[in-house]
């Protein structure tokens, strides 16, 4: 029994140290917790402020990337202008068979986004004339059979231009480029391609660039009316053309007509080298 006692005496400073031990424990464990809750603190403002900055860096290189898209595309449209200038037009063809391209998407009941894109991917249709040679393209008289060959390449070669800047508009311009001289039969150039196989894009151009081309001069030809060129379409309907996209032209060529003829008063007007100020103060 004493032996007894004594251990219960002598345990008495054990609970005790315990109980500080504890106490001591509960402080640090307090403190540590107030120290992870700044830092918690800390790394949150920090995950903040690098969130911003991310924003924006992003919205730098967003604005940098339709910078460059918009040079890219200003650049193409001056190709455009260039190459149009060694087929013996002013820049009037490209900017007639965008405004038709998109009244005939239009009349086939295209979104106005496909209508708005393509009225300016259009545009871009003949770039790859400016990998032909001047006196091929400007040529009076038939070309043989290479010269022909050549001039056939302006398809790919327009294509290869415009693929290499990728972009909604850019693209479909490259489309058009490689189709617009397929033919709804299979007998175009220069892949073959028939029906449907054929992008709508390319198909709307074919038939637009075919109805400027033919009742415009050109070096080698005169221009024929619109009464026989609308003829030529109706009767190349299902062969050449898709016949949805030459009805579509059809229901609208009155007023087709009429955007072309007003876009041809409009650049004449503009190109008066006489005329200085406002170009209207001439009338």
């Amino acid at each position: 029994m004493p032996t007894h006692h004594s251990d219960l005496y002598h345990s008495a400073p054990l609970e005790c140290g315990r109980g500080n031990d504890l106490v001591l424990g509960v402080d640090e464990l307090g403190r540590r917790l107030e120290r992870e809750q700044r830092e918690k603190a800390d790394a949150q403002i920090h995950l903040k402020r690098l969130s911003g900055e991310v924003q924006q860096l992003r919205a730098q290189r967003d604005e940098a990337v339709r910078a460059l898209a918009v040079s890219n595309q200003n650049a193409m449209f001056q190709l455009a202008k260039a190459a149009e200038h060694k087929d013996g037009e002013g820049g009037q063809h490209m900017r007639r068979i965008g405004v038709i391209a998109g009244m005939i998407a239009e009349a086939l009941g295209c979104t106005e986004q496909y209508c708005e894109t393509i009225c300016d991917a259009a545009q871009l249709h003949d770039i790859g004339k400016i990998g032909i040679h001047e006196s091929i393209l400007s040529k009076p008289g038939a070309l043989t059979i290479d010269e022909w060959k050549l001039v056939r390449e302006h398809s790919r070669i327009g294509a290869g231009i415009l693929s290499a800047f990728p972009s909604p508009l850019m693209d479909m311009a490259a489309e058009i480029a490689i189709s617009h001289h397929e033919h709804f039969s299979g007998a175009g150039y220069p892949l073959g391609l028939a029906g449907d196989a054929i992008p709508l894009a390319g198909r709307i151009v074919g038939l637009a660039d075919f109805f400027d081309s033919l009742t415009m001069d050109r070096c080698y030809r005169k221009a024929v009316s619109d009464e026989q060129a609308l003829a030529m379409i109706v009767e190349r309907r299902g062969e050449q053309f898709d016949p949805r996209v030459v009805d579509a032209f059809l229901c609208i060529a009155d007023q087709v007509i009429l955007a072309r003829n007003s876009i041809n008063e409009i650049e004449a007007i503009c190109d008066l080298p006489d005329i200085h100020g406002d170009w209207w103060m001439a009338f």
